[in-house]
């Protein structure tokens, strides 16, 4: 009677014997992959959060524009990690990378003060000239209503039909000025009033984390499969010697 072959429990079988070789080299590889989570350099990232203002700034408001204009007044060890980011409306990051805290931490607040301070003088130029014109549009005002209090009178006591005439018609002219020069005046008032400066808000830190545990757990799975294929193999090789010496 031919006897009944089971491979698979034969395998089976076989990998427990060795078990401990098995435990043992997924343990090393644990250890390893451990050991070169200690040896990986930390890394900081400083983000600085600046609200730009409600102001109109082409050029300080484009990231590739911004990391051409600030790059070159960082070192050089950072300078190539300036990640500029918008994030919301009126909201930019700038974020610089290092293995040194402190220079990284300096360098990020440095060339945020530095965006805020370029950001605050166009805004103030643009807000001078808002102001200036609303005070030239109450100049124009006053001096229109003024004028039509003048006109005013002047119909009240002219009776010549010509000259009344004339005086209702420029009375008119003035009163639609008036009602254009007064809407004009609101409009800016409006826009001064939700006027918003730049500002630095905050600046950040961050490190990265040397992923200690899940690099020790793949190192443990890596060398578990890894070990399981060798005795797999070991053993089909042995099944196979086998079987060759039997038939000789």
């Amino acid at each position: 009677m031919e006897k009944i072959k089971y491979p698979i429990y034969d395998y089976i079988k076989f990998i427990w014997k060795k078990k401990l070789l098995l435990i043992g080299f997924t343990i090393l590889c644990m250890v390893i992959g451990a050991g070169l989570s200690y040896t990986k350099q930390t890394v900081y990232t400083s983000t600085a959060l600046v609200f730009t203002g409600n102001g109109n700034n082409e050029k300080l408001s484009k990231p590739g524009l911004i990391k051409d204009t600030y790059n070159d007044a960082l070192p050089e060890d950072i300078s190539s990690s300036l990640d500029v980011k918008i994030t919301e409306p009126y909201q930019i990051t700038l974020s610089l990378s290092g293995s040194d805290k402190e220079a990284v931490e300096s360098n990020t607040k440095k060339v945020a003060e530095q965006y805020t301070n370029d950001l605050t003088e166009r805004f103030k130029v643009q807000f001078e000239v808002q102001e200036n014109l609303r005070n030239a549009l109450k100049g124009v005002v006053e001096k229109t209503d003024k004028t039509i209090s003048e006109y005013d009178q002047l119909i009240q006591v002219t009776s010549d039909e010509y000259k009344l005439l004339h005086y209702n018609e420029m009375l008119l002219n003035k009163m639609e000025a008036l009602d254009k020069y007064q809407a004009d005046l609101e409009e800016i008032e409006y826009d001064l009033a939700l006027a918003e400066w730049p500002e630095l808000m905050n600046v950040t830190t961050t490190q990265t984390s040397n992923n200690l545990l899940r690099n020790t757990i793949l190192a443990g799975a890596f060398g578990f499969q890894l070990m399981l294929v060798l005795l797999v193999l070991w053993k089909y090789i042995i099944n196979a010697r086998r079987a060759l010496s039997e038939r000789k």
